[in-house]
């Protein structure tokens, strides 16, 4: 797939490392969450993959009721990696990690669609500017960095 930057990039792998849910925590009738949201970046140097994670933490009276974290793995066009390598540092782009945080995002919604609970049915992920998450382009230690998995 190319983006509009023309950056050759493509979804390999989609997880859900975590998954947990907490009834007893759980208001009936209340769909009001507080939502704790992250983001994680995991790369690897010798498969040239970057893995964008989410988490998510929906809770009620500072309780959890549910999380979940799911990671998408894009592995980057061989030519993108190198040219943006200068010795062991990798400077991905802004736009480029706001639009795998968007599929990443998109990807966690369609899971916790598919996974919840019947005493959740109603609940959803509501939208997240993401926009606001990363601001400039960001450099990452490929030796430190090194531990996504094929």
């Amino acid at each position: 797939m190319k983006n509009k930057q023309g950056i050759q990039f493509g979804l390999i792998d989609i997880t859900t490392d975590q998954f947990a849910t907490l009834e007893s925590n759980h208001e009936p009738g209340n769909m009001d969450f507080d939502i704790k949201f992250d983001v994680k970046f995991r790369l690897s140097r010798n498969q040239h993959i970057v893995g964008v994670y989410t988490k998510y933490q929906f809770e009620q009276k500072e309780k959890m009721v549910l999380v979940i974290e799911c990671g998408c793995h894009f592995k980057l066009d061989e030519s993108y990696w190198t040219e943006h390598t200068e010795g062991n540092m990798l400077t991905l782009e802004e736009g480029l990690l706001t639009h795998l945080i968007v599929l990443t995002v998109g990807t966690s919604r369609g899971v916790l669609h598919a996974k919840k609970p019947k005493w959740l049915e109603n609940l959803l992920l509501p939208t997240i500017n993401v926009t606001s998450i990363v601001t400039e382009d960001m450099e990452f230690d490929l030796d430190a960095e090194d531990d996504e998995e094929e």
